[in-house]
């Protein structure tokens, strides 16, 4: 009969659905062994399901995110990443429902990742308008945290605190979501870093790096060392800066984490501006290496900074080719820190009317990050033109 579905159906369906969550927990927790093992086990079931476009888009979601998850972890190529992307772009306009904020939301990730912050926000806000279809609250705490971490990027700094507090409410009534908090206390103490609350931060750093020790997550604690030694950088204490900064190192050397190269960063960073030049060239080489070799346009860009303001002082152009690239990504947070420096840099070495030029930068960057209301609502609904083909709401209980 037209339109029935079957016992035996009924239950694939069932597996199925269960499987497919179970797998998106997995890629949630970033347990990549058992997300690897479930999404072999989700291909072995979605091939019996004929003309089920729920189940397929869910699965090519969940694939798309998993990528996204191997890329933070492993530091994967994009290349597979780009390719499921284009896959799922056919499907924007044609997604109800859950498949609809999932999109969006997977959508935002993909941007902050390429650092196109901008397009981030706007997909992330236009996942919160589907937002009412998730009835799970972690879910939504998760939601809250990624909407908290771009506005924190792009230095919206009292929208980051408003959607942390939501998350963190959220993940405070269970207790086996202990990583999660720490992650939200990176993000409030990076808020109150930026509000110059350096004491308020470093209480957060540290509440977060306790955590991480109770709860025996080596890559939590690697990570809690590598913040503590930034606050400690932005604070002027750079002994203090440095001892976090080499401990979070030997971590990420011998696991290659995605972080090595923003602790190579910041450790030749503290080195070159505590004046031990030698040091600081010592980790500019291996990290301006490893962003070559890794064809990372961010660190390319921060690194030749660096060279040019410090170890091979008053090569402008370097200095100013790395300001063209973040202001052409509209990384506007970074062009205020970072022209500052410049301009006091040069202040001191008596480049009065040069410095002049980099203090109007961090003018301009402040007008951008105060301009970042400006993605209003009808660029949000540009980004979806149709819901006519939709395939319903697809439930995730």
């Amino acid at each position: 009969m037209r339109g029935s579905v079957s016992y035996e159906n009924r239950i694939s369906y069932s597996m199925i659905t269960k499987k497919l969550n179970e797998w998106y927990t997995a890629i949630k927790d970033n347990l990549d062994e058992k997300a690897e093992r479930l999404k072999k086990e989700v291909e072995g079931l979605i091939g019996g399901i004929d003309g089920n476009l729920e189940f397929i888009y869910y699965h090519q979601l969940l694939d798309f995110r998993h990528e996204l998850m191997l890329s933070h972890l492993k530091s994967k190529d994009g290349e597979e990443i780009n390719n499921a992307y284009e896959t799922l772009k056919e499907h924007e306009g044609h997604l109800n429902g859950m498949l609809d904020y999932y999109y969006f939301f997977f959508k935002g990730m993909y941007d902050f990742k390429r650092k196109d912050l901008v397009a981030a926000i706007s997909a992330y806000r236009r996942a919160e308008k589907s937002l009412e279809f998730v009835e799970d609250e972690i879910e939504r705490a998760e939601f809250y945290y990624k909407m908290a971490e771009v506005y924190y990027y792009m230095k919206q700094t009292y929208y980051s605190i408003d959607y942390i507090e939501r998350a963190i409410t959220i993940y405070n009534k269970y207790e086996t979501y202990l990583d999660k908090i720490i992650y939200c206390n990176y993000i409030i103490a990076g808020n109150l870093i930026d509000l110059l609350e350096y004491e308020k931060a470093m209480f957060k750093f540290n509440e977060a790096l306790k955590i991480a020790k109770q709860i025996k997550r080596d890559n939590l604690v690697a990570i809690s060392h590598l913040n503590i030694g930034i606050c400690f950088n932005v604070g002027g204490m750079f002994e203090k800066a440095k001892k976090n900064l080499i401990i979070a190192l030997k971590f990420f050397e011998k696991e290659y984490h995605p972080y090595l190269i923003k602790t190579l960063f910041n450790l030749s960073h503290v080195m070159c501006k505590a004046n031990e030049l030698e040091k600081g060239e010592f980790y500019y080489e291996k990290g301006f290496e490893l962003a070559l070799n890794t064809d990372n346009s961010e660190y390319i860009a921060k690194f030749n900074l660096l060279r040019g303001l410090y170890l091979n002082q008053d090569c402008f152009d370097l200095i100013d080719a790395a300001f063209e690239f973040l202001e052409s990504n509209e990384m506007y947070g970074d062009v205020d820190e970072f022209a500052f420096e410049v301009g006091e840099v040069l202040l001191k070495r008596g480049e009065v009317a040069r410095s002049s030029k980099y203090y109007q930068k961090v003018v301009m960057a402040k007008k951008q990050i105060q301009k970042g209301e400006m993605i209003n609502e009808t660029q949000i609904d540009n980004l979806l033109i149709s819901h006519t083909h939709g395939g319903g709401v697809f439930s995730n209980n």
